[in-house]
């Protein structure tokens, strides 16, 4: 009878201190520690590749949480185009209300104002676009997240990094611990029942 409850419990100890180890050991040791008798260096999952790290999420930012055309979509280019036409044929209704156009009469002055109007936006217009198109391949080719991410990620001391880490994933890595325990729990009951029958 004491080997169902020893053997269950036992389990569950030893399978809720390895995914401890386990969880743990994705953070420490944060430097290098050498086992003397095996010769090799052990070092935590998280502070031997946070440079590989960093430039993966840098990559994965630049390429799909924000493309640089997404970012361009944001600026509203489009929105400010409009609004610099409509200053400029504004700058050139007060040009032409205040200025010697005013001495001229009624018939030609409305005509001039008309056409000044109309050539004012459609030379604006090709001007913004030729400007938007040069100043949307300048992002494109000048626009890099990635690096910038990566020596971000790269800077954080690797404590920030894992308390960062904790703040998100705390819950799951508790979980992992007590999925050991209760996979453990599980195995204990297996060898106790093996042992039961072959008693």
């Amino acid at each position: 009878m004491a080997m169902w409850i020893l053997l269950p419990l036992a389990g569950a100890l030893i399978g809720w201190i390895t995914n401890l180890l386990a969880v743990r050991m994705i953070f420490r040791p944060r430097d290098p520690v050498r086992i003397p008798l095996l010769g090799m260096r052990v070092q935590g999952l998280l502070p031997k590749r946070q440079a590989d790290l960093a430039r993966s999420v840098g990559e994965v930012v630049e390429r799909d949480l924000l493309p640089v055309d997404e970012l361009l979509a944001l600026l509203e280019l489009d929105r400010y185009r409009e609004q610099v036409l409509e200053h400029v044929v504004g700058q050139v209704d007060e040009r032409l209300a205040n200025g010697w156009s005013r001495y001229l009469p009624e018939s030609i002055r409305r005509g001039l104002v008309t056409y000044a109007r109309s050539t004012a936006a459609r030379e604006t217009a090709l001007v913004l676009d030729e400007v938007g198109v040069r100043l949307t391949e300048d992002l494109r080719s000048r626009v890099k997240l990635a690096p910038l991410v990566e020596s971000q990620m790269a800077r954080l001391r690797t404590d920030e990094l894992e308390r960062l880490l904790w703040q998100v994933a705390g819950h799951e890595f508790r979980w992992i611990e007590y999925l050991g325990a209760i996979l453990g729990f599980a195995i204990g009951l297996g060898q106790a029942a093996v042992l039961a029958a072959l008693r």
